[in-house]
């Protein structure tokens, strides 16, 4: 493995993408002050514009590190390189997933202090919150794993307007549970067998897109 190319690669993706995340990463630190007005109006505006921005901030790095070099005919550059498809791979999921997780990560710890220290919102929101952030993330991953592995534009457009619907439907699909709904409103955040669970499951399916992602790449033998 070329860990110094795999280096070079990384921050050549962190220079394309570091002014847009800040951007971005502002308009996420809006939503928390959103969140956290004693109002139902801007609760719900703060919610819905922190999930649209980190949905954002993923689309932006993959179609930015992934697809566009390949649109633009840049990656025939980046394969002349000494770097094979296991170094490529690697540089480009540690670069796209240390990226995304600096403001997700940031922006997670905001809304669940926001949820904490807010007498207005009940501490039962929590871990539905966490849930539903974790799947943003895991969402995100499985869009980049689309657009490393078909390298086509549509498919990761395809994937990712499936993700977006799909964020909807996992809120309501999470909310059905009574371990997650009947705690939703109440005093204290529990952490119960359901809640645990799912995010289990959801920490198993990131790596599991990881992994498959690593596996699929190492069959390839053509960069272009």
């Amino acid at each position: 493995m070329n860990t110094v190319m795999i280096k070079h690669l990384f921050v050549k993706d962190w220079q394309f993408c570091r002014n847009a995340l800040a951007f971005y990463f502002a308009i996420g630190v809006a939503s928390l002050f959103l969140i956290s007005v004693a109002s139902k109006l801007s609760f719900y505006v703060g919610i819905v514009l922190l999930v649209s921005i980190l949905i954002i901030i993923g689309a932006h790095l993959i179609f930015v590190t992934v697809v566009n070099e390949r649109k633009e005919q840049t990656l025939s550059f980046v394969m002349s390189l000494p770097v094979t498809f296991s170094d490529y791979t690697v540089a480009k999921l540690i670069a796209n997933i240390v990226a995304f997780l600096i403001p997700w990560g940031l922006l997670v710890a905001g809304v669940l202090s926001v949820i904490s220290f807010n007498a207005d919102i009940p501490n039962g929101l929590i871990p539905f919150a966490l849930i539903v952030l974790l799947e943003l993330f895991v969402a995100y991953l499985l869009v980049l794993s689309v657009a490393l592995i078909t390298e086509s534009e549509v498919w990761t457009i395809v994937m990712t307007t499936i993700c977006n619907i799909g964020v909807s439907l996992f809120w309501f699909w999470i909310s059905s549970f009574a371990g997650i709904s009947k705690h939703i409103q109440g005093e204290t955040a529990i952490w119960n067998t359901t809640a645990a669970s799912i995010i289990l499951i959801e920490l198993m399916i990131a790596a599991l897109i990881i992994i498959v992602t690593f596996w699929c790449q190492s069959r390839k033998t053509d960069f272009l």
